[in-house]
């Protein structure tokens, strides 16, 4: 049987779609990371990674998340240098209210980490207290191979972890 969650790559055309989700992801976000809106009354955040789309040496891939083909979210992954190796980092995820409650974001572990051989990062912001006990249930209910808590984080206002590090059980 084959999952309703599938991953479709960004690409330089879809950039204005990307930035209409980041738009509520970034809603949603400002309770917690009090960002503010442009004179524009836009979250601009993700201008940067939007002016790499279409860059093949880009640090940081976009993947929309469809649902049964419908737009459901959006995931982002990024490479970052960690304990001086270059990792794969799950960088942000977005699920649309709409599609939320059906395991969408774990899929995307799924099809992600935990269907890679290398370690990955993840970094949660302290203050999203959502993220913080979805991932806490997350490294508990799904398969990883290890979950290391980096301490002290790069980041202070970050909780970050390896998972599924073979070096590390």
């Amino acid at each position: 049987m084959s999952t309703p969650v599938t991953l479709t790559p960004v690409s330089l055309a879809d950039g204005p779609l990307l930035d209409n989700l980041w738009q509520f992801y970034e809603l949603e976000s400002s309770a917690w990371s009090h960002e503010d809106i442009d004179a524009n009354g836009r979250f601009n955040s993700l201008s940067e990674f939007l002016g790499q789309l279409g860059d093949a040496d880009a640090l940081q891939k976009g993947h929309f998340i469809r649902y049964e083909g419908n737009l459901a979210g959006l995931f982002i992954e990024s490479l970052q240098q960690l304990e001086e190796t270059t990792i794969k980092e799950f960088a942000d995820v977005y699920v649309l209210p709409k599609f939320r409650g059906r395991g969408i974001a774990s899929e995307v572990i799924r099809q992600t980490v935990l269907a890679s051989e290398e370690p990955w990062l993840v970094g949660v912001f302290r203050d999203d207290l959502n993220a913080v006990r979805f991932w806490e249930r997350a490294f508990e209910r799904l398969p990883f191979s290890s979950v290391r808590e980096l301490l002290p984080p790069e980041y202070p206002e970050l909780r970050e972890f390896i998972v599924n590090d073979a070096g590390h059980s």
